[in-house]
């Protein structure tokens, strides 16, 4: 029981930040809004690690902590412009489909798919193609749609990099992962916005707004690291990749966001088939 609560406390918490960070990224410059956050998740690692007295990992493992750092870093700049050229309701579903990436570095390295993993795959891909073309729609909504979809695509990828990396960084503990992803994330953002010439500016009044994102994505992996510990990883696994459907429901109700009938089939698609393919079989 306490494990499925934690998992959903974590799908709620991922769900949440991925409405609020490109929500405030509208009218705020894209990477105040990456970095304050990741700043303050950081600074808040760095604390827990402390407290839990954990011994340092070997070079190994903080080189993989660094490497789904760098992962994570490409998949929120991938997330937040596809955001902003896209709805929410189909970008963070596609977004979603980060699940898929470990699952296919294991079979790369001879693990058996199964049939339950490769329908997930299925389901996934036809319901990005279904949700990436809008029937009727203007040649330049139909632009942005597509390219909003490849910007989703792409954040997936890094995203899922970041859960192939994490696994093997936290063999000597969760939170000294945390914490060293956290380490190379940031470099990885601000290099990003250097080469971008891309403004950090942002109102001083804003910045405990903008570091909301950053604090829900810690929360959300601390409660779901919690949730393997405590239950049965099958369970947990499902709960933790809800998060989709959050954001969608937010996005509907205060955003005013509205999908065509085969697009809103592929969103469902798309999230049945992160489901299937997360399920530990």
């Amino acid at each position: 029981m306490l494990a499925a609560g934690l998992a959903l406390v974590a799908s709620l918490c991922y769900g949440i930040s991925n409405f609020v960070g490109p929500v405030l990224s509208r009218d705020l410059a894209v990477y105040p809004v990456l970095i304050a956050g990741q700043v303050v998740a950081f600074c808040v690692s760095v604390i827990v690690v402390g407290v839990a007295g954990d011994p340092v990992p070997d070079l190994a493992l903080v080189g993989a902590a660094a490497l789904a750092g760098i992962g994570n870093a490409w998949g929120l700049i991938a997330f937040y412009r596809a955001a902003a050229i896209g709805p929410l309701s189909i970008v963070t579903p596609i977004g979603s489909l980060s699940a898929a990436v470990p699952v296919l570095v294991g079979v790369s390295r001879g693990e058996p798919l199964g049939p339950v993993k490769l329908t997930g795959m299925v389901l996934a891909l036809g319901g990005v193609a279904l949700a990436a073309r809008r029937p009727g729609g203007p040649q330049g909504a139909q632009r942005h749609l597509r390219a909003a979809v490849v910007w989703a695509l792409s954040s997936a990828l890094g995203f899922g990099l970041f859960l192939t990396f994490m696994a093997p960084a936290s063999d000597d503990g969760v939170f000294w992962a945390v914490a060293l992803s956290r380490a190379a994330l940031l470099p990885a953002l601000v290099a990003a916005a250097w080469v971008l010439a891309a403004s950090l500016r942002a109102p001083l009044r804003r910045l405990p707004n903008v570091a909301v994102p950053g604090l829900l994505l810690f929360a959300g992996t601390v409660a779901y690291s919690s949730a393997t510990r405590e239950g049965d990883l099958s369970v947990v696994s499902v709960l933790g990749c809800l998060f989709p459907l959050v954001t969608v429901t937010l996005a509907f109700a205060l955003l005013g966001e509205r999908l065509h009938r085969s697009q809103a089939a592929g969103v469902a698609a798309a999230i049945a088939g992160v489901i299937l393919v997360s399920l530990q079989t």
